[in-house]
């Protein structure tokens, strides 16, 4: 056993032994609120979108939600002002634990994961009542399951577990697959799933997986990300009023607007699970073929929203790019907007670009959901087995799996005597007749008791 390993090993065991000391000390109240829904997150609430759409349809129909989670950024304006809706703030780790190097994660990672579990275990135990239900996101699973676990045991509340993906396959993109914090992180998840009351899974290929390799006997049903209210088609007077307005597509505007200028926006949370170096190549290859055989191409502005820990490093490679006159015929921003505002961007936009590579292959980028939901058509990187439950090739969208084929796939998209962007936003715009309260209502709704 290497010295890392074995003092991981050793952090393990004190935060077992503080959590243990912790669990039989504490009391937890047991009276539980009929009709309350504590919802948990253990990452930011506003970057959260899925369990925002929760809360909002638990209060729609007349539940009470408690949102539990980090208050980097604004939920919802709608969640904030709805009175069944209570919203209650963890205290954000220390930055000194937050790295992106893979030798101090390992140090600094179990003194986070304490942190994290006494701020989430005093939250639960003590600032709260004890809830009919609670719905935790997954992932992160560490310490969230364990604790959710032990909570809901004392205090007979139903657990759910939504699925987003698998943490331990998150955890290998950083730290490689056979690191034994990686297959502890498996066992871990594959062992406390098994106590939840149900599973919702973001789609049918992950419900496959949670049946089959967790071994989950207890009900899962998939529960697909459809857009919320918010992300709509605009109006032509809408689309121009904002092109027009706002200053990150002001300059360029006039020029979307007659078509010599495309407008593609992409989201991420700048993460190594999307690898934006794709999208960069594209770019490059796509404005020499602009300036050298294809002149009929038009200019790409690219908006790419969000903020991560990786943004820095592209926004260096863009100035770098830039410099040496590789993407003369793009333009490529960066920015972190509002919801409702990203929801404004996206109806003017011309094509969305999804970089999500799936780290356990059954996930789906809800980036690509709003995309639909504002009626523009996707492209996206698609070799992972969940792509075609979401995106229709060559109906509402279109995949590739490197740079290359993502630079032909724009020269295609874009090519003036082409008339294959038209026939994907039809389809985006079908699609976007697919809404979050269709879905969520006969399968949460129901399993909560507030719908029938």
């Amino acid at each position: 056993m290497g010295v890392a390993t074995q003092l991981v090993v050793a952090l393990a065991i004190m935060c077992a032994v503080l959590l243990a000391v912790a669990f039989f000390l504490l009391p937890s109240r047991s009276n539980k609120r009929k009709g309350l829904i504590q919802i948990v997150v253990l990452g930011d609430l506003g970057r959260s979108p899925r369990m925002q759409y929760h809360a909002l349809s638990i209060a729609k129909y007349g539940g009470h939600v408690d949102m539990i989670g980090y208050l980097e950024s604004d939920p919802l304006p709608e969640l904030k002002a709805h009175p069944n809706v209570n919203i209650i703030a963890l205290p954000n780790s220390p930055r000194v634990l937050q790295t992106g190097s893979k030798l101090v994660f390992i140090v600094t990672a179990p003194l986070k994961v304490m942190l994290q579990a006494w701020s989430l275990w005093s939250v639960l135990a003590y600032k709260t009542e004890a809830s009919e239900w609670m719905l935790i996101q997954n992932p992160p699973s560490i310490p969230t399951l364990l604790l959710a676990i032990i909570v809901c045991y004392f205090r007979k509340t139903k657990l759910v577990i939504d699925w987003h993906n698998f943490g331990y396959s998150i955890l290998a993109l950083k730290l490689g697959r056979n690191h034994p914090l990686v297959r502890f992180s498996k066992v871990y998840e594959q062992l406390l799933g098994k106590f939840a009351t149900a599973h919702f899974a973001v789609t049918d290929a992950m419900g496959k997986v949670l049946r089959s390799d967790f071994a989950i006997s207890s009900p899962v049903l998939s529960l697909h990300d459809r857009p919320a209210p918010l992300f709509v088609p605009l109006l032509p007077s809408e689309r121009i009023a904002f092109l027009t307005q706002h200053e990150l597509t002001a300059a360029e505007a006039n020029e979307i607007i007659d078509g010599n200028t495309k407008l593609i926006v992409s989201s991420t949370s700048w993460t190594p699970d999307e690898d934006f170096s794709v999208l960069l190549k594209a770019l490059c290859e796509y404005s020499t073929s602009a300036i050298t055989d294809s002149p009929q191409l038009p200019e790409l502005l690219v908006i790419i929203t969000g903020k991560g820990p990786l943004k820095q490093h592209y926004i260096n490679e863009i100035e770098a790019l830039d410099a040496k006159q590789e993407l003369e015929m793009v333009t490529i921003k960066t920015a972190w907007l509002s919801f409702e505002h990203y929801a404004s961007l996206l109806g003017v936009a011309d094509l969305g670009v999804s970089l999500h590579t799936s780290s356990s292959g059954v996930d789906l980028p809800m980036k690509v959901v709003d995309m639909f939901g504002a009626g523009i058509p996707v492209v996206g990187y698609s070799n992972f087995k969940a792509w075609s439950e979401l995106v229709q090739e060559n109906v509402n969208g279109k995949g590739f799996t490197d740079a290359e084929e993502m630079a032909g796939v724009l020269k295609s998209l874009f090519d003036p005597a082409n008339n294959q962007l038209d026939v994907l936003r039809e389809g985006a715009l079908k699609e976007s007749k697919r809404r979050w309260d269709s879905e969520w209502k006969p399968i949460a709704g129901r399993l909560f008791e507030l719908t029938t």
